[in-house]
Formats: structure tokens, C-alpha cells, sequence
């Protein structure tokens, strides 16, 4: 008999939180990049979420999906205290590119599902004894939820458009497009046609943080990704615009703690 084998498309290595959330209307958490992805639920009222460039608002039955180093901050909207589920993972491969563009409303019958994958995998991480067992219904439980998520289910459009929104938008891909340039604050504010003192206004209100710092994150996550490929700190400074290796070194250890000469032997 010949055997057809299961070409994995991606698969789910292990979980680093799980848990339901139960946010007051004032709930703001500030914005953070790192290497896992990370599935946000709500199960009822309404949540602003910024995702790098994309500003959009969640209700009750929207999910949406942070890939790894993708910038986001969430808070309460609209007056309400918004619940939910946030299950964050890492996962060898590539899960469908659809889970990381777009914003997805489920169902009341996939609702409930998910929220019993998400009490499977609750229970898993608050166990006391390892369970290999465990772990593994809930990776194939969950895995098998994004499958169907990203071959079956129309997704939306997750944008807002407004007038801040959409200049916060045009402020951070014109970052994104000279990422290795290292332009000042004042020549961004000017390719985008806005003012820096208006710049500022919108890094506060949509990323919780300054433009600088904003900045700095995305040419560090370039940083890293460039020593993930091979290249030293001296190449990458040089291909960065830093006005030297020395000085990237110093902004790369303020940001991660190591050297990266450390980073890459981690890596390794």
C-alpha cells in the first residue's frame, strides 16, 4: 500500500499565556512586540486594537490575530468592560496569511467552541504536573480551529478610516519604508504632510508611546531579523545607517540587554 503523507503546514510548538480577560472601561494595555503569536477573542462589548498601521474596532463575537514582532496595543472602547479570551503561542511554520491581514466574526456555535479550546489549553497551562497528553489535544484542538479559520471563513476588512487614523497609518508606513534610513522626526512629519507637535499627538493616542520610541522598536526588529540572517553588527550598522558599530551596539544592548554578538550566539 502506498502511503500519502501529511505535508504540516505549521504546528503549534507550545503556549506562553491563556487566559480570560474581564477589563474595566478604562483598561488600556500599553503596546509591545515579541516573538509569538497571540489570538485575541472578545466574547462581549467592544475593544480598540492597533496593530502596526491598522487601527480597528472589535465587538462581541470578533477575533483577530497578532503574528510575531507585529506591533499592538489594546484598550476598552465605547464605554463598555469588555471580556474575552487571549491565547498567545509560537509555531514552527507558516500558518495561513489570511489569520495575520484580517479580522474575523465567529459564529454563536464557533464561539462556544473556541471557548472551550481555550479552557482546554487554560487548564493545561495551570496544571501543576505536566501533562504531554494535555498539551497536545489542546496544540491539535486549537490548530485545527485555525485551519478551518483560514481556509473557510470570509474575513473582514479590519481598518478604521478616519482623519487621525488615517494619518497615524501614513506616519508608520513611511517608518516602516525608511526603517534603515534613521530619518529624523522632523523629515517624517514631513513626508506624511503633517506637523511634529501633530505627529506626537498621534504616536500617544493610537501607539501609547513616543514616535521616537516607535522608531527605534522597528529598526531593532530590523536589527534582529538582519543578525538572524547572517549579517554582523558591523554590517548591520553599516546597511542601518548608524553613524557606527559601536553605536549600534550600545542602542542594541540599551534595547534587548546583549550585545549583539550575544544575540547571534543565542541564536545559534
Amino acid at each position: 500500500m502506498e502511503m500519502h503523507r501529511i505535508d504540516r503546514i505549521f504546528e503549534i510548538e507550545g503556549f506562553f499565556t491563556a487566559f480570560r480577560f474581564d477589563w474595566n472601561s478604562d483598561f488600556v494595555f500599553s503596546g509591545e512586540r515579541h516573538e509569538m503569536w497571540e489570538v485575541v477573542f472578545l466574547s462581549s462589548g467592544q475593544v480598540e486594537v492597533v496593530e502596526d498601521e491598522k487601527i480597528c474596532t472589535l465587538v462581541s463575537g470578533d477575533m483577530i490575530l497578532h503574528a510575531p514582532m507585529e506591533f499592538h496595543r489594546i484598550r476598552s472602547f465605547g464605554g463598555t468592560s469588555p471580556t474575552g479570551y487571549i491565547i498567545s503561542f509560537t509555531a514552527r511554520g507558516e500558518l495561513p496569511a489570511v489569520l495575520k491581514e484580517s479580522l474575523f466574526h465567529l459564529q454563536s456555535e464557533d464561539a462556544v467552541r473556541y471557548g472551550e479550546i481555550c479552557k482546554k489549553i487554560i487548564s493545561f497551562m495551570n496544571c501543576e504536573e505536566e501533562n504531554a497528553y494535555a498539551g497536545q489535544e489542546a496544540a491539535a484542538a486549537l490548530s485545527a480551529f485555525l485551519i478551518g479559520l483560514g481556509q473557510n471563513r470570509k474575513a473582514e476588512n479590519p481598518t478604521r478610516t478616519d482623519p487621525s487614523a488615517d494619518a497615524y497609518r501614513r506616519l508608520v508606513s513611511c517608518m516602516r519604508e525608511n526603517v534603515m534610513q534613521n530619518l529624523p522626526l522632523s523629515e517624517i512629519a514631513s513626508l506624511c504632510y503633517v506637523s511634529v507637535s501633530y505627529l506626537k499627538l498621534l504616536f500617544r493616542k493610537y501607539a501609547g508611546a513616543s514616535p521616537k520610541e516607535y522608531y527605534s522598536n522597528l529598526r531593532l526588529t530590523e536589527a534582529m531579523l538582519l543578525l538572524k540572517e547572517g549579517f554582523s553588527a558591523a554590517e548591520v550598522a553599516e546597511r542601518m545607517n548608524f553613524s557606527s558599530p559601536n553605536y549600534f551596539s550600545s542602542f542594541f544592548k540599551k534595547h534587548t540587554g546583549v550585545t549583539p554578538s550575544e544575540y547571534r550566539r543565542s541564536l545559534s
